[in-house]
């Protein structure tokens, strides 16, 4: 196995390939040069620092990714169109997931993988030119200005993107490749899931570290709209740490594991505001929220409304009759944030269980040319309160998580009435991935996803993470393999679990 830049050649013509041939392609990167460039020019290693965040929030935000597959597989959303894997993921019964490179939507698993070792690479890049001692100044410079100003902000900015890139591919495969700026492409192997978390975690340890022992302020067209000082941005790591702990568990047994002392430390230093993107409809997009929200395309699925009003049925009738009446609920969002829609589009040959009434409605957005623009939420300072409650509640102080769900969205946007302290604890859990439901449907890749599978909530037969992609496997020699399929649940690949 050779790599360029830490990436398989047989991947990157594969990907090429795939994406020459595909007509309506919704990756866009910017800014991948060679590394002699990025050796030699520290106005390039800036531009590249600065284009890493973006490629990986369009990575995670693509229709070319897994986000889709597993945003149904988790109930959390239904759609009967093919794209995207989303057909075949939220099967009932489940079946195995198709890992060979022939299948129709590799792509939804081979581009995730490719992208994100790609940007990886990016970091590593600038991690390796800074560290042997190129120093950068501001795009602006002129003369006067003190060389290598940003060096700090860019090695902060580039350990924070290795940590995210590691990160998500530990929560999405069963295992993949710990790609660092020192690592020995030669020689690499794959390691489990566990191991990918925690270099993920040591990774934006170091840009908490830059961050805490240096002043700098990102500009904000690297994040799109916002501008990130030090402090900020390491608040920023902090909660992504806690994100990344608390989602890596594959069953119940390896929620319980959790360090949950450290997931209430890095949350406690967490955000103290929304990390929220503007999408612009031309350099950044987000496609997952457009083809999840685009009128007739894809619903919530019924399990979430059902949570909402527990009288309305949690899978539609069988006959295809639509339930009558509406959901009713005492929770404001149900008005505020979903939308009866009469019509349903979707092919009842696929199953019934696909069909759903209601549409996502939360957010203010617009269509400019097919495109949706407007200010879009990746991590909620709720979410970052609810992990703190979570925490709380592993950690025996149920009075603390208590104070913390009564002063969440349960009440200040559902206006649903308090819970107590003299609640049994898994009223308690439930309250928290009530709100974790209905809240953070639309934000962070695969959350439904990952809070199901660390419930054992899954429908029996869900993969519990994906394989290394097919494709991947081809170039090493190796088996192509696979996880999903009811046959082979063991709730350690495939759930063996259920929510109904």
């Amino acid at each position: 196995m050779k790599f360029k830049n830490n990436i398989s050649p047989l991947v990157i013509l594969l990907s090429l390939s795939f994406m020459l041939s595909c007509v309506d392609l919704d990756v866009e990167y910017k800014n991948k040069p060679d590394t002699e460039k990025a050796l030699s020019d520290p106005f390039t290693v800036y531009n590249i620092s600065k284009s890493t965040f973006f490629n990986w929030y369009m990575a995670n935000t693509s229709s070319l990714s897994p986000r889709m597959g597993m945003w149904v597989a988790a109930d959390n959303g239904t759609c009967s169109w093919a794209n995207s894997a989303m057909l075949d993921m939220s099967l009932e019964p489940r079946e195995a997931f198709n890992n060979f490179s022939s299948y129709t939507y590799a792509g939804t698993l081979e581009q995730y993988w490719e992208d994100t070792y790609s940007n990886l690479s990016q970091a590593n890049d600038v991690l390796t030119v800074t560290g042997n001692g190129l120093e950068i100044g501001k795009l602006e410079d002129v003369n006067g200005e003190k060389v290598g100003e940003d060096t700090k902000m860019v090695r902060a900015m580039s350990y924070f993107i290795q940590g995210l890139s590691l990160g998500y591919l530990g929560l999405t495969y069963d295992k993949a490749y710990i790609m660092l700026e020192d690592t020995d492409s030669e020689t690499a192997t794959p390691s489990p899931y566990s191991e990918v978390i925690q270099a993920a975690l040591v990774s934006l340890e170091k840009s908490i570290d830059i961050c805490e022992a240096n002043q700098f302020t990102i500009p904000s067209d690297w994040i799109n709209g916002s501008e990130y000082t030090n402090d900020e941005f390491a608040q920023l790591a902090h909660s992504f740490m806690a994100r990344f702990m608390i989602q890596s568990a594959r069953n119940v047994t390896e929620n319980e594991q959790i360090n949950w002392d450290d997931v209430l430390s890095h949350a406690e230093k967490g955000i103290e505001r929304n990390l929220e993107l503007y999408m612009d409809g031309t350099t950044w997009k987000n496609w997952f929220f457009h083809y999840t929200v685009r009128p007739g395309w894809a619903k919530i699925d019924l399990r979430i409304i059902n949570l909402m009003d527990n009288t309305y049925p949690s899978h539609y009738p069988e006959d295809g009759i639509a339930p009558d009446p509406k959901a009713l609920s005492t929770d404001t969002r149900l008005e505020s944030d979903f939308n009866y829609n009469e019509s349903i589009n979707m092919k009842p040959e696929r199953g019934y269980y696909h069909y759903s009434n209601y549409e996502y409605s939360r957010y203010d957005y617009e269509y400019i040319a097919g495109v949706i623009t407007g200010d879009l939420v990746d991590f909620y300072v709720n979410e970052n309160e609810l992990m703190k409650a979570e925490a709380l509640m592993h950690l025996g102080r149920k009075s603390e998580a208590v104070e913390i769900i009564n002063n969440s969205t349960r009440t200040t946007r559902g206006g649903l009435q308090n819970v107590s302290a003299m609640f049994p604890d898994d009223m308690l859990y439930d309250a928290i991935f009530y709100e974790r439901d209905i809240e953070l449907i639309m934000t962070g890749f695969g959350i439904a996803f990952f809070d199901m599978r660390r419930r054992d909530m899954l429908q029996e037969g869900t993969p519990l993470h994906l394989p290394i992609p097919g494709a991947q496997l081809m170039t090493m020699s190796q088996d192509i393999y696979t996880f999903g399929g009811v046959e082979v649940a063991d709730g350690i690949n495939s759930s063996d679990g259920g929510w109904f």
